[in-house]
């Protein structure tokens, strides 16, 4: 059963001294908009949400990574769905390394993928506001090494 808690994973793909951001866009049927690898915590997380973080990543790039590659963004915020329930979201991000991206599957719920390394190009198509602070976040995070 799913829980008030989600997660954000915040993605780039390291080639040579090159990082690409990524942003997935949803299927029309959820909204049509670009955003970070996303999901809700399961009863069966355990309510760690670095393994929510992982499952998501399996889920929607099709991809397996460990518990170690997962960072803490020091960034959550709250928010109210179309059902009126109140959830949190913490964000998270994780450095891939370039095999990586040619083994990336979507899910269904997402319809394309961008690879990018123009951070203001990514932010201006993300929807929320909170996402376009967290792939802020997660860019500072970074760079600080």
């Amino acid at each position: 059963m799913r829980t008030t808690r989600q997660v954000a994973i915040y993605c780039i793909i390291k080639e040579g001294r090159k990082g690409f951001f990524v942003l997935l866009k949803r299927s029309n049927e959820r909204g049509g908009f670009w955003q970070p690898v996303t999901g809700g915590e399961e009863d069966f997380d355990d309510g760690d949400l670095r393994k929510s973080a992982m499952r998501e990543i399996q889920e929607e790039l099709g991809i397996n990574v460990t518990e170690e590659q997962i960072m803490e963004i020091p960034y959550s915020f709250r928010f109210t769905d179309q059902k009126g329930i109140e959830h949190e979201e913490q964000c998270f991000g994780i450095i891939l390394e370039a095999e990586s991206r040619d083994s990336i599957k979507l899910s269904d719920e997402h319809t394309s993928i961008i690879y990018s390394t123009d951070l203001d190009y990514l932010k201006s198509l993300l929807k929320f506001e909170e996402n376009r602070i967290g792939l802020g976040k997660f860019n500072e995070l970074i760079a600080a090494g």
